[in-house]
């Protein structure tokens, strides 16, 4: 509540205008002086009215007279007349009398309404009740007969309860004016300091708490009950705050109980606008690339033209303009980044012109380092036998006594966890040996220990396992510093390529001999003193002598051998890191690559009118090329005066006042800024499932389901379809997120079941999920609305003869025979899951149908109670 309001003068009630006719109440009458009376309430001499005036407002009846405009909006007014307009009451003539303003300094006198009023009630009465107490605060008095009766009139109001309650504060008032120290002086003085800087708290509390996605409120929401338990984090870090803060505490004790502002519904506008605030400073943000969160929002379907409308929608609530959209930045889902159905096509033919589609460039270099490793046997069975490694030390019983660096988890979709899993294998080898050894020899562990113990013993005893681990650390090592940068918020496009190309050209470098050497030795001493004797000795044949052998014999296999197979192993992961890069960072948006390199004041075409008017075009600027080749010349003369790193952001930084006067070339730097190169800001499933677990107490169980689904279920639904045909144990971490994350929704215990919840929630299992999407992309196969790789992966079965089966839609088998590598490939196990659907589903008419017909399958085959 305002009290400002009950303390400022009151607006006039609404007069007529001086031009009116001379036939309305409101006319203007003459101030000859009466006589040398004076007002009893200011002092000053009263204001006196002609005869005839006053018989022109008399003989109009009170309910033709104009609204009351002629009394004190300051302090009373009590005119003084030599007559007063006579009011007829039982054939006599009534009207107020001047001697009754003596000692009634609250009552004044209005000619226009022939009434008395009362001041202080007119000004701060606070209810507008009927009856004759309140006419002196609304309409007016008028009764003159009965105005001196002792139970009427004057007496009865001035010693009716509200009237002294006004008097009191029209008297504070005026002793508040006369000290200097008015309530609106306060309020607008040291009042409004002392309430901004105790809001400032406010704010300051709950921005931590929203920043470090900390809950607010507890138990007690009494802001005098703060320092009990309970009380929630918002109330205790305030309680806090004002216990440190002495201004603080002197503050509140000034702040009303009724007006604390620490109730929810004030903690939750606090935070609407923090957010507004927030949204605001984003949208006002200059031209540098920072990724930020402007909001999350829920689609009602995943298909591609609902996305593509859901981000129009969200740009447009913020004040974002669609038009000044330069490029997109996505992963390399289908949905995404179709050419012609996903989102960044859409997009483009939604505003009518060409917005360039970027991949991002940090997933795609997880997506080499991933593809590599997969591709190179040696590899990867020198990361199997690192995961091996990772679940051995995790053990209870030897984790206990393991004192080296904890080994990191591998995870398949980034190559952190390669390049932190082979950094400890190197740092803390003799403590991952000095373990297994105990393992191998003390009893205590237990059989199935000790045989796990032996046997990765003498992996890690081979020559070859610290050679792959250093040349898997050199290669991940050169990628880690790009994978760094291309995860930062502020890394353009311009600046992402040139350092992925600077460490593609470094990997180069190491396919040469020197280096294999450097690695080769590094590896070859740790690795004699663990390697075991051969338990019996083997020689090669003599029958042998007269042949050039080129294979392996049966007999042990020499030095000579293992260095050309390390060196076979090394070259060609060298060879394939290497082609993945290039094959990645330079095939996309070349054209945009160039216009960007263009852009660059070392490259040689600095400035080239041809190659940046791409950038430009993007915009709808307008290219002047004069203006480029002055700032082309005035800026190589000022790098040759100025050595040092000259980049674009320098560039504008340092001559932007410059440039002001060559505006497209300026706005060429600003776009060459602006263009996004990764969109890796994303944690694990399960920091988001924790980080949910934290707020959840305060959230309903729809908007449990919400976030999950966006934060946590979507992950697991990204790729999965190249999860089919694993095992379960490859894919029973996944499933015991999405349980995690069912039971948060529904808030139940660790070991609750959690079919039902599935059920409640219409979620299918992750294999069931996995299933759904494979499944999906066979009948997109099959009617031709999939990418054109699966066609070489999924052939439609065409009888030789007409059969029955001719139009069932089944797909083709791989003849050959089903060895468990084959059992699990795509091109296999999908024709098989295909083949066993019911007839109805294959052969339905739209993908909307098809997918409603197999999710209901999928539930009953899974979800069976």
């Amino acid at each position: 509540m305002d009290l400002r309001k009950w303390f400022s003068p009151p607006q006039p009630l609404p007069s007529a205008d001086s031009d009116t006719p001379a036939t309305t109440t409101s006319t203007t009458v003459s101030e000859s002086r009466a006589g040398p009376s004076v007002n009893a309430s200011s002092g000053q001499p009263p204001t006196d009215l002609t005869s005839a005036a006053i018989e022109q407002q008399s003989t109009r009846p009170p309910s033709q007279r104009t609204a009351v405009d002629d009394i004190g909006t300051d302090r009373p007014v009590q005119i003084v007349l030599k007559q007063y307009p006579v009011t007829v009451y039982s054939g006599k003539g009534r009207s107020i009398v001047d001697k009754w303003f003596h000692n009634r300094e609250w009552l004044e006198y209005s000619v226009k309404a022939d009434a008395a009023f009362c001041f202080c009630c007119r000004m701060f009465s606070f209810t507008r009740k009927s009856g004759t107490l309140d006419a002196f605060a609304s309409v007016g008095y008028r009764n003159w007969k009965h105005a001196m009766a002792k139970d009427r009139g004057f007496h009865k109001h001035e010693t009716s309860k509200d009237h002294m309650s006004c008097y009191a504060m029209w008297k504070e008032r005026e002793m508040r004016r006369n000290t200097g120290n008015e309530v609106s002086t306060l309020v607008n003085a040291d009042q409004l300091r002392k309430n901004r800087y105790y809001v400032s708290s406010l704010i300051d509390v709950v921005g931590f708490l929203v920043e470090n996605q900390l809950p607010l409120r507890g138990k007690i929401d009494a802001f005098d009950d703060m320092s009990e338990g309970g009380s929630g984090l918002f109330l205790s870090m305030l309680y806090y705050t004002i216990q440190k803060d002495h201004e603080l505490a002197n503050v509140v004790k000034t702040i009303p109980r009724n007006a604390t502002y620490t109730c929810h519904d004030m903690q939750n506008e606090l935070i609407r606008t923090l957010s507004n605030v927030v949204t605001e400073a984003i949208v006002e943000e200059s031209y540098e690339v920072t990724e930020r969160l402007l909001s999350i929002a829920t689609a009602q379907k995943g298909d591609a033209q609902t996305l593509t409308d859901t981000v129009l929608t969200e740009l447009n609530k913020v004040g974002l303009d669609s038009s000044k959209i330069l490029s997109q930045v996505y992963d390399g889902a289908a949905l995404m980044s179709g050419k012609r159905g996903g989102v960044q096509k859409i997009l483009q033919d939604r505003l009518g012109r060409e917005i360039p589609y970027v991949h991002c460039l940090n997933h795609q270099l997880h997506l080499v380092v991933v593809h590599t490793m997969s591709a190179e046997s040696a590899l990867l069975e020198f990361f199997e036998v690192c995961d091996s490694l990772y679940k051995f030390c995790r053990k209870p019983t030897v984790a206990m006594h393991y004192k080296g660096a904890h080994l990191k988890r591998l995870l398949e979709q980034r190559c952190t966890g390669h390049l932190a899993t082979v950094s400890v294998i190197l740092k803390s080898f003799n403590d991952i040996k000095s373990i297994l050894t105990d393992a191998d020899t003390v009893l205590n562990y237990g059989a199935e220990t000790r045989m796990e113990a032996t046997g990765l013993l003498r992996e890690i005893s081979e020559p070859s396992f610290m050679f792959l681990a250093n040349l898997t650390h050199r290669v991940l090592s050169l990628l880690d510093t790009p994978n760094k940068l291309l995860q930062r918020e502020d890394t353009d496009l311009l600046t992402g390529l040139s350092v992925v190309a600077s460490a593609t050209a470094c990997v180069k470098k190491l396919r040469c001999d020197e280096e294999f050497k450097q690695m080769l030795d590094t590896a070859t001493p740790t690795s004699e003193s663990l390697r075991p004797g051969p338990k019996r000795r083997r020689i090669e044949s003599t029958r042998m002598d007269g042949f050039i052998v080129t294979g392996p014999t049966g007999g042990h296999r020499g030095d000579d051998d293992l260095e050309t197979e390390l060196r076979r192993v090394t070259y060609s992961t060298i060879d394939s890191v290497v082609g993945e890069l290039e094959r990645r960072f330079s095939e996309r948006n070349s054209q945009l690559a160039s216009a960007l390199a263009a852009l660059n004041p070392e490259a040689d075409n600095f400035l080239d009118v041809k190659a940046v008017k791409h950038i430009l075009d993007l915009s709808q600027s307008i290219m002047i090329d004069a203006e480029f080749e002055v700032a082309k010349e005035f800026l190589m003369s000022q790098k040759q005066a100025m050595q040092g790193d000259w980049t674009i952001q320098h560039i504008i930084s340092t001559y932007h006042n410059h440039l002001i006067a060559m505006p497209s070339v300026l706005t060429a730097f600003k776009h060459a800024l602006t263009f996004g190169a990764s969109t890796a800001m994303s944690r694990s499933c399960r920091f988001a499932l924790h980080n949910i677990r934290k707020i959840r107490p305060f959230l309903t169980e729809h908007a449990t389901q919400l976030i999950v689904q966006a934060l946590v279920i979507s992950r697991l639904d990204y790729c999965n379809a190249l999860l089919a045909g694993l095992p379960a144990c490859a894919t029973k971490p996944l499933q015991m997120i999405q349980n995690a994350a069912a039971r948060l929704v529904f808030n139940e215990p660790k070991r609750a079941h959690v079919t039902p919840l599935f059920t409640s929630l219409h979620w299918l299992p992750l294999a069931a999920r996995i299933k759904f999407k494979a499944l999906t992309l066979a009948y997109r196969s099959i009617t031709g609305s999939a990418p054109s790789y699966f066609h070489s992966l999924l052939r439609v079965y065409i009888p030789t003869r007409h059969l029955r089966s001719v139009n069932e839609r089944r797909l083709v088998v791989p003849s050959q025979k089903a060895t468990k590598s084959l059992s699990r490939t795509f091109s296999f196990t999908v024709p098989c899951w295909w083949n066993a659907l019911p007839t109805l589903i294959r052969n339905a008419e739209s993908l909307t149908t098809f997918k409603r017909q197999l999710k209901t399958h999928l539930f009953r085959e899974h979800l069976t109670l």
